[in-house]
């Protein structure tokens, strides 16, 4: 999405290194603030939430824009330690899905609102770092330009 966004702009405009510099610094910046963040809230729940046992319940598809394939997203269900019943969609989608409906998953909620949670896999691990690192190397390009 943002690659098409940035070739929309590109076709209309003459190449101006500053501008490029500029642009690429600027996403890259918001991408690296986005991994602290998701890498905080990730540290955050495995330190201060409550650990349970959940199930994926189901998978919603998610169909992709503009021609692009979508995500798979497992629906997590599990209960809180009040007693509630908790059944949301995770955040985190993947394509192929990398769940199964009926798998058992490892839940870490927030105790003051049971319905945040995050699960403990592969991908929630990954992804933060992930986006981190994305948003390093991207501002690292945007200064290179410059330079």
């Amino acid at each position: 999405m943002i690659t098409t966004i940035l070739l929309s702009i590109t076709r209309h405009t003459t190449y101006n290194p500053i501008t490029t510099a500029v642009v690429t610094g600027i996403i890259g910046a918001g991408l690296t603030i986005a991994g602290v963040v998701l890498r905080y809230r990730r540290m955050r729940l495995l330190k201060t939430g409550i650990k349970v046992e959940g199930i994926v319940f189901s998978i919603e598809y998610e169909p992709g824009s503009q021609g692009y394939s979508g995500q798979y997203y497992p629906v997590i269900r599990y209960v809180a330690n009040n007693g509630e019943w908790i059944t949301k969609k995770y955040t985190l989608g993947s394509n192929p899905s990398t769940f199964k409906e009926g798998e058992s998953v490892t839940v870490f909620y927030d105790p003051e609102n049971p319905s945040t949670f995050m699960l403990n896999d592969k991908l929630s691990k990954i992804v933060p770092w992930l986006v981190l690192i994305l948003g390093i190397v991207s501002t690292g390009g945007g200064l290179f330009i410059i330079l």
